[in-house]
């Protein structure tokens, strides 16, 4: 011990110490001949060695300044010892908390919000590019003709017509607004901070781009593509972007279907198929898609899988009993069609495998509507098979699809799900022998597809009731919530 604190006393002389170069001291207080002093790397601040241990009481700084705060706090802040002499070359910290930066200060400015304060350019939190001139309000180069600056009876600003509400300044010279039409809801509304442009930088700059305010879309009144504003979905992407990403989304759903499925396509009656809860978010089906596809079925015939043509190769989930997922899969449909009669009754055997659709499941209960003979839920028809050998043959026989092993992970059911319904028009061959090669790419079909097709493939269960009621023209139902 004696031996150390001569040491300590022969390093602590007023001379020794400063002759030691800043240069020569490592980030855990030893000498060091390469190491750095005063890096301001990755958020040092001035005077701190990159990797000093801030919060440790052993930490020792030796032969460089004292940390200087970057804000330019000159009292005795946190960590620095009354009377340090934070400028002297030769100071030596030992045995304490090494000093920490306080906050920078931010300034609130006070009074009421002027005409003359709101002039000029603003950075939006939202991401938009606002200008004011006078009482005229522009958002990206656009004015809002409507929705002007709005004054009391003082001259204090209100609010930017029934857009945002203004609500108090912010921090450094910004304005926080609320997004309300009127100042009685205001307080629940959501917020809206307007910031300096020049106080924006280049986090701002950043921002915009990610929301897609890049390349033409920075100026949107010099765009050559009429409608286009930026921001929107796909105003930016690049030449070939969207066949690209079909491309990888149809070769994700390949590789996962070839790394779960079973070999065999294999024929499945409608009655032991009930719907896999991955699918459409856990949020189930769809009932009034269900007699849609029905009612579909009745008026134009099934549409049997040859090639290419007719109904989608569905892809299920074989579900051995007692494993933890077939009880689960039966417990939560058999209280979902319990809460709603419009469903056809669950005939799945728990003493026997079942299958659990990730794709096609509407389709499967359309067809179980038919088996059973269910009634319509808008019209009152009975779903009967008549004459229709193609659909006879689907419900003795069973439907050709896509087997996955029970094992199939949770989210990979949920992902497949998901790919199924968002590349519907990319389909499979079904080969003569009635079997799916997932090896050979799938093929486009860019034949016309309604609005209401494509938009029914990506909504849980109570849009897609909505979506179907509004298609059929159906205004009275008890399904109808408001």
């Amino acid at each position: 011990m004696g031996a150390q604190l001569q040491a300590c006393g022969r390093i602590c002389g007023h001379v020794e110490a400063r002759s030691v170069k800043p240069e020569s001291m490592a980030s855990n207080g030893t000498l060091s001949a390469d190491a750095p002093s005063g890096s301001d790397e990755k958020g040092d601040w001035q005077g701190r060695v990159a990797g000093t241990p801030v919060m440790d009481e052993g930490f020792i700084c030796m032969g460089g300044k004292a940390p200087i705060c970057p804000h330019g706090a000159t009292g005795d802040w946190q960590g620095r010892i009354a009377g340090t002499p934070v400028l002297d070359e030769g100071f030596i910290c030992m045995g304490s908390k090494a000093p920490i930066c306080p906050p920078q200060q931010v300034s609130v400015p006070v009074g009421p919000v002027t005409l003359d304060a709101l002039q000029g350019s603003w950075c939006g939190s939202s991401g938009s590019n606002i200008s004011v001139s006078g009482t005229e309000v522009f958002i990206n180069g656009l004015p809002l003709t409507l929705h002007r600056v709005q004054l009391d009876d003082d001259g204090v600003v209100v609010s930017i017509g029934t857009l945002w509400q203004l609500e108090k300044w912010g921090e450094n010279g910004s304005i926080c607004f609320r997004a309300s039409s009127t100042r009685e809801n205001m307080e629940c509304a959501r917020s809206e901070t307007w910031s300096r442009k020049s106080a924006c930088g280049d986090e701002w700059q950043e921002k915009m781009q990610m929301l897609g305010y890049g390349g033409s879309s920075a100026n949107p009144l010099a765009r050559g593509i009429e409608g286009c504003l930026p921001g929107t979905l796909g105003a930016e992407m690049r030449d070939g972007y969207a066949s690209s990403k079909d491309k990888r989304d149809t070769t994700l759903l390949c590789a996962l279907l070839s790394q779960w499925r079973e070999a065999d396509v294999q024929a499945v009656r409608p009655k032991s198929v009930i719907p896999d809860f991955t699918n459409r978010s856990q949020t189930g089906l769809g009932v009034e898609l269900v007699h849609y596809i029905a009612g579909s079925i009745y008026n134009k015939g099934f549409q049997k899988r040859v090639g290419k043509s007719g109904h989608d190769v569905p892809v299920l989930v074989r579900e051995p009993p007692g494993s933890y997922l077939h009880e689960e899969a039966l417990r939560v449909w058999r209280e979902r069609v319990g809460e709603e009669e419009g469903f056809p009754p669950v005939r799945a055997d728990p003493s026997q495998e079942i299958f659990t659709s990730l794709g096609n499941g509407h389709f499967f209960q359309a067809l179980n509507c038919y088996d059973c003979e269910h009634k319509g839920i808008n019209d009152g028809r009975v779903y009967k098979v008549r004459k229709d050998k193609a659909l006879k043959d689907a419900l003795e026989h069973g439907v050709p699809s896509i087997i996955l092993k029970h094992q199939t992970p949770k989210p990979v059911r949920a992902k497949i799900a998901d790919l199924l319904n968002a590349k519907r028009e990319f389909r499979w061959s079904l080969t003569a022998d009635g079997q799916v090669d997932l090896s050979k790419e799938m093929e486009e079909d860019t034949s016309n597809c309604s609005h209401f097709e494509w938009l029914s493939k990506g909504m849980d269960a109570e849009q897609v009731n909505c979506l179907v009621r509004t298609h059929l023209g159906i205004k009275e139902s008890r399904r109808i919530q408001g």
